[in-house]
């Protein structure tokens, strides 16, 4: 299947699909990929899309460049002046690393570089993450007085305990790949000139796979989060019997 691409006359991001696997590259290299508002929308847009493809079944999320997949907000923006209900307004409407959360499909965080505050953040919201051997990731929203605002404080415990999770959030420190990896915060580090084709390889391995059984199978892992084991075990069996059906 020809490579395509879509949302055409996107500015921060690339959006491209080879196959059965979309690949979002945020491209404000020069800013360190920080997520502004117009990454956001665009993000918005493209999450919105991806969800609504049958045609797709895995996604690749990483940052253009080699020192950063994303520094996080863009501080510089977020120093404009604006009043409290504008800024209230702002960040509200802008969800979009819930949408990536929410999204059917199977997702992969390329963590290419620095990974910090909103930029970790999305890639929490990721099912695996893969991390070149240079990166580093940190949630360092105190470091500026702030906290994090895009689930982090839910998903970091929730992926490697509430003391780990606690250290993090509270110094602000920043962990290397390979601590990264001990701590269970990304499933694997590989060399940084060989990021792009073991992430493209992981998503082609999964996206061969079906569809629905994708779908079905990333729903009821959320919702192991989130329902006691017995009903669970009942929605895997109903999910099961569904595609058996078919």
């Amino acid at each position: 299947m020809p490579e395509r691409s879509w949302t055409a006359g996107n500015v921060a991001i690339v959006a491209t699909v080879r196959g059965s696997v979309a690949f979002i590259t945020l491209t404000r290299k020069d800013a360190a990929n920080a997520r502004n508002q117009q990454m956001r929308r665009e993000l918005q847009a493209v999450w919105g899309a991806i969800a609504a493809d049958a045609e797709i079944n895995a996604v690749v999320l990483s940052g253009e460049g080699d020192r950063f997949f994303c520094a996080g907000m863009d501080l510089r923006e977020a120093a404009d002046a604006e009043t409290a209900v504008e800024r209230r307004d702002r960040l509200r409407g802008s969800r979009d690393i819930e949408q990536l959360a929410a999204l059917p499909q199977p997702t992969i965080a390329a963590i290419n570089g620095y990974a910090l505050g909103g930029g970790l953040e999305m890639a929490l919201a990721c099912d695996l993450r893969i991390v070149a051997d240079t990166a580093q990731v940190g949630l360092t929203e105190v470091v500026h007085g702030l906290v994090p605002g895009g689930g982090g404080t839910q998903r970091l415990p929730r992926l490697i305990g509430y003391a780990r999770a606690a250290d993090l959030i509270f110094t602000g420190r920043k962990l290397d790949a390979a601590e990264a990896e001990s701590w269970g915060l990304v499933n694997r580090v590989v060399p940084a000139a060989d990021l792009a084709n073991e992430a493209e390889r992981m998503a082609t391995e999964i996206a061969a796979h079906s569809g629905r059984a994708l779908r079905y199978a990333k729903e009821l892992l959320r919702q192991s989060n989130d329902v006691p084991i017995g009903v669970g075990a009942q929605l895997e069996l109903d999910a099961l019997l569904a595609l058996m059906a078919n």
